[in-house]
């Protein structure tokens, strides 16, 4: 279980690298979209105050011009003093200047009220007298542009809707003006409003934004204030024509027309935010963009070289650096290759090494093999030469033919497992009777020395045997008696348990050739024949100790005395094995 999760963990560096950078585009994408939303939402919002502003100072316009009309119906029908002006009325009748000043007081008064009024005014259509809060114009007086505007209007218009106020506009050469009126009995009551008032009004009351009001009457005509910029005056009139709700706002004005407001592009407090939102975004994707060109610089410098390295492992053989070619000069990649092939010769060396093992092991276990017989054969033979003895009382012949049988046997078994200690004396001691039969029963001594319970300790097989077997070969003659002792002990060491075994004897000892060869590893020649016997021993004991176990060879005394003398690490026969 472990495994698998742990192989669906494994993802490639591409993949990983993905995983990264998309999480980051999407939140990069979602903030320039987020801010395009704000900015849209700032928008509204300024158009929201635009119009709200707007419309509360029209709202409150419409209100006055409703209060006007109550008024002026109210004064018209209850105030004595215009009903007292004379249809003949010149500027000499000095009997009527008091009426005239109270007519006169009445106007300031009520222009005090309507601040958005420029005067108020009493008109008396047979007399042709206007009066207006800054006095009284008659037929001859000079008269303002505004007053002879309105006079032509009012001898006009004056006798049209009795019933009601009436309201109009009025263009001069300078300005444009509203005017309203209403008419009984032959004495017209109204008022005069500047354009131009409003738009100043409506301009200073949106603050921080640049507007350009305008006037658009019942007729459809377009009454712009003073000083509009043609780009401006363009904008409203196609704007005007197609409704451009985000810039045009409508709102209508008493029984005049409609009274729009056009929003300059780019001009107000949110529009410079929405500027800076704006440069916001353009940097996200500036930053997205980087991002990007990382990505693929970061594919082009890192990306490659990886996978060029990876591609490389295949070539082990050809012990290539990464970056042999200055192609990519990375020099992470390039310390990785450097160890990379440093642990590729390690790894070759211990090939090698575990190669030339292999062929110590098999030359050496060739060797034994060698040594050995082949046992069908031999067994067979025993067995006839046992039954041949048997049948005419050989009795010498029958021992020793048993002996070299259940020698035989125990030799050819698996030569690869150890052996217990114990197993491997009752081997010998076949093997001593055999050379007792030999030599004579007088011929040497073989004592076992064991200390401690290491009777059910492993050894190689034939060990033992192989060095009981030097000091008989090498040792015993028919010249003089010697001893033989095998001495088996425990020794402890940091490291762990060792066995010490040592074969001596009393024979003439290892010659010096013998030693310098056994040293040097080096053929014994003896008689004219090899001897590999101990070379093989030592060559076991390090192919299967690894070092931790080895063999020396001295003497007792000068050309006296052999001693052989193992030390290897113990292992203990495993129960029920």
């Amino acid at each position: 279980m472990w495994k698998k999760r742990g192989r669906g963990k494994v993802r490639s560096l591409k993949a990983v690298s993905l995983r990264m950078l998309i999480p980051v585009g999407i939140a990069l994408a979602g903030l320039a979209v987020f801010l395009l939303l704000g900015m849209r939402e700032n928008r509204r919002l300024q158009n929201e105050y635009v119009e709200d502003t707007a419309g509360l100072y029209v709202g409150q316009i419409n209100r006055d011009i409703a209060q006007i009309n109550s008024e002026l119906i109210y004064i018209q029908r209850l105030n004595k003093d215009i009903r007292a002006l004379p249809s003949r009325l010149r500027p000499g009748d000095a009997e009527y200047y008091a009426l005239l000043q109270s007519i006169t007081e009445q106007n300031r008064i009520l222009k005090i009220r309507y601040a958005e009024v420029q005067f108020f005014y009493v008109y008396e259509q047979d007399a042709d007298v206007l009066l207006t809060d800054a006095g009284t114009v008659f037929a001859d007086s000079i008269k303002t542009e505004v007053c002879d505007a309105l006079i032509r209007t009012l001898k006009e218009h004056a006798g049209d809707g009795l019933n009601a106020t009436s309201w109009t506009m009025v263009t001069t050469p300078e300005n444009t003006y509203i005017i309203s009126w209403y008419t009984q009995k032959q004495k017209t009551m109204g008022c005069v409003i500047n354009l131009d008032t409003i738009f100043e009004t409506l301009q200073q009351r949106i603050e921080k934004y640049e507007v350009v009001p305008f006037m658009q009457d019942a007729k459809g005509e377009l009454h712009l204030p003073e000083r509009v910029p043609e780009a401006y005056e363009a904008a409203i009139e196609t704007g005007e024509s197609g409704r451009n709700a985000q810039q045009l706002f409508s709102f209508p004005f008493g029984s005049v027309g409609n009274l729009w407001l056009y929003v300059v592009p780019g001009s107000g407090m949110l529009e410079r935010l929405m500027v800076f939102q704006i440069l916001f975004v353009l940097m996200l994707f500036v930053l997205l963009g980087i991002c990007i060109l990382m990505a693929y610089s970061y594919y082009g410098e890192i990306m490659r070289p990886m996978r060029e390295f990876v591609e490389a492992l295949d070539n082990t053989d050809e012990e290539q650096l990464l970056n042999q070619n200055g192609a990519n000069n990375i020099l992470e990649l390039e310390f990785a290759s450097v160890k990379f092939r440093t642990l590729l010769r390690k790894i070759q060396s211990l090939k090698i090494a575990i190669y030339e093992k292999e062929l110590m092991e098999q030359r050496a276990e060739l060797e034994y093999v060698q040594e050995q017989v082949r046992p069908h054969f031999l067994l067979n033979c025993l067995s006839v030469i046992h039954g041949m003895a048997d049948e005419r009382d050989e009795r010498e012949i029958v021992e020793i033919t048993e002996v070299l049988a259940d020698y035989m046997r125990y030799v050819m078994r698996d030569s690869k497992n150890q052996r217990v200690i114990k197993d491997e004396l009752n081997h010998i001691d076949s093997y001593v009777r055999m050379q007792k039969l030999r030599y004579g029963e007088d011929a040497f001594t073989y004592e076992v020395v064991l200390d401690g319970e290491v009777e059910d300790c492993l050894v190689p097989p034939l060990l033992l045997q192989t060095l009981v077997e030097n000091a008989i070969v090498h040792g015993v003659s028919l010249d003089r008696r010697i001893d033989i002792s095998l001495y088996i002990t425990r020794e402890q060491y940091e490291d762990g348990c060792y066995l010490y075994i040592s074969v001596s004897d009393t024979g003439g000892g290892f010659s010096q050739e013998t030693l310098q060869a056994l040293e040097n590893d080096t053929p014994i020649i003896y008689n004219g024949r090899r001897h590999v016997g101990l070379q093989n021993v030592r060559r076991r004991l390090e192919l299967m100790y690894e070092g931790r176990g080895g063999i020396t060879f001295s003497n007792m005394g000068e050309n006296y005395g052999a001693v052989v003398e193992v030390h290897m690490p113990m292992a203990v026969e495993k129960s029920g094995s």
